[in-house]
């Protein structure tokens, strides 16, 4: 009997764990990336000056909560922390109403909702890990009134006082503890808007956070595996593709694509590109641009602090050569936990004296962020760069822009031949389109297997089976709007 009463006491608790395991397994395994947003769009510094700004309402659940974000960085501490955080909820409510006599079998449910509940509210990208951090003060206020109750309740029974009446008493006693956790821990009720799984921003924070991390294969990856993959995975699939060399052979791969360079940062740019058009032009080696372009999406980021802004500020300052700017935002992000340890080397780390060799030599006070003059200044300075040349051309190509393809192929590539199919297959609309004479076909068209496979093109011409050829893209395909 006493083994059968220990285990009907231990089985609540039971529920309750493999309540919270079912928590991790579904953020662990298919919802991790949310925590690496959520890390990276607030900036903690661990310093008495910062934590004294947090005042006012609910200032404890915001200083633990954006404490406990910063470790959101490291791979499997996001859902760690937060199932932690749900089941502490969980544990603290079920014993709180056990404490003030409410029946077990009637708290369990009780606690098992709530922890549902927060799990549920956590799926917003949007939502700060500080609502959490104030239910569980929440919880922690009914726990310490069913502490209360339990020596109270003895009291008043000694002294025989109905129960009615001091049962009364006692949550007179319990309301005293809402008041500091109210001042404490509340949280804003526009934070409090439940929903449902956000699987197309996860799979965009994959693409974004494998990038950030520098796992290009599994950028490809997460990318080649959708049939039409997202405007925001695309961009992402072209900065690894150009960095590798790679560009001009898997422009095609999604039509309509996305390289970034048509949109300019503006009032009426969309939010994603306002954040990432900093990675472009980081790619692309204009380290001018990459400062004002992380400075824009810094502003709109949640309360304009993000530290992954505030790192690539530190890095664009650390290739152009401004030693100043560069030490203060090193100096905050050695005030992190996550980024302290880089922030003591980056002055060393290789990557950013090969960036050095990409940087504008022309006049960096530029009145227009028109890629395609960003592009030319930049190959002006450096020829060799590689990556400025692709999305300058692929820009074109995708635009049908037969004529300024060739024009800049002729000032950039004349001397350094980029002998791409991609390239080709567009020359050859040109020398067809100028009626060119046989001489000028054999000097550009280097590729044998290109001048068979256009004749066969012109005999069967929009033919599904060359699909992949930019001949097909120029005559079926639609001219992507130039915001």
């Amino acid at each position: 009997m006493q083994g059968s009463s220990r285990t009907k006491r231990l089985l609540p608790w039971l529920a309750l764990a493999l309540g919270a395991i079912a928590i991790w397994a579904f953020y662990q395994l298919s919802y991790s990336y949310h925590f690496f947003y959520k890390e990276q769009n607030q900036l903690f510094l661990l310093s008495a000056d910062y934590i004294s700004t947090y005042r006012g309402e609910g200032w404890l659940a915001r200083l633990v909560g954006d404490f406990l974000t910063q470790y959101y960085y490291y791979r499997y501490a996001g859902a760690a922390i937060l199932t932690m955080l749900i089941l502490g909820i969980g544990c603290l409510l079920y014993n709180g109403f056990c404490r003030l006599h409410i029946h077990r079998w009637i708290a369990l449910p009780l606690a098992l909702t709530a922890m549902v509940f927060e799990a549920v509210l956590q799926l917003r990208h949007d939502c700060p890990l500080s609502v959490t951090i104030g239910h569980m003060g929440m919880a922690m206020a009914v726990w310490l009134a069913g502490v209360a109750y339990q020596p109270f309740r003895k009291c008043m029974m000694a002294r025989g006082m109905k129960t009615t009446r001091y049962r009364a008493l006692a949550c007179i006693i319990g309301l005293l503890f809402v008041v500091p956790v109210l001042w404490l821990f509340s949280i804003p009720k526009q934070n409090l808007r439940l929903g449902m799984p956000e699987w197309e921003i996860e799979k965009l924070l994959a693409v974004d956070s494998e990038y950030r991390f520098g796992n290009y294969d599994a950028v490809v990856t997460l990318v080649e595996q959708e049939e039409q993959p997202a405007t925001e995975m695309k961009f992402f699939y072209n900065l690894v593709m150009a960095q590798r060399g790679m560009l001009p052979d898997q422009l095609l791969r999604f039509i309509p694509n996305e390289l970034g360079t048509l949109h300019r940062i503006g009032p009426d740019t969309p939010l994603y590109t306002i954040k990432n058009m900093n990675e472009l032009y980081w790619v692309l080696g204009d380290m001018t641009f990459t400062e004002r372009a992380a400075m824009m999406a810094n502003v709109f980021s949640p309360t304009n602090r993000s530290v992954r802004m505030v790192k690539r500020l530190a890095e664009c300052n650390i290739v152009s050569g401004d030693t100043l700017a560069a030490r203060k935002y090193l100096r905050l992000l050695e005030q992190t936990v996550a980024y302290s340890e880089w922030a003591k080397k980056a002055w060393q780390l290789p990557i950013y004296k090969e960036k050095q060799q990409l940087r504008n030599q022309q006049d960096t006070l530029a009145v227009t962020d028109n890629a395609h003059f960003i592009m030319m200044q930049l190959l002006d300075s450096n020829p060799d760069n590689v990556v400025a040349l692709d999305y300058m051309l692929c820009t074109e190509l995708l635009l049908k822009d037969i004529q300024n393809f060739k024009r800049d192929y002729d000032r950039y590539c004349s001397t350094r031949p980029r002998q791409k199919k991609l390239y080709q297959e567009a020359l050859c609309i040109w020398l067809a389109a100028t009626e060119a004479p046989q001489e000028k076909w054999q000097q550009l068209i280097t590729m044998p297997d290109v001048m068979q496979c256009f004749v066969q093109y012109n005999q069967q011409r929009g033919s599904e089976a060359l699909r992949d050829t930019y001949w097909y893209y120029f005559d079926k395909a639609q001219i992507p709007e130039q915001p």
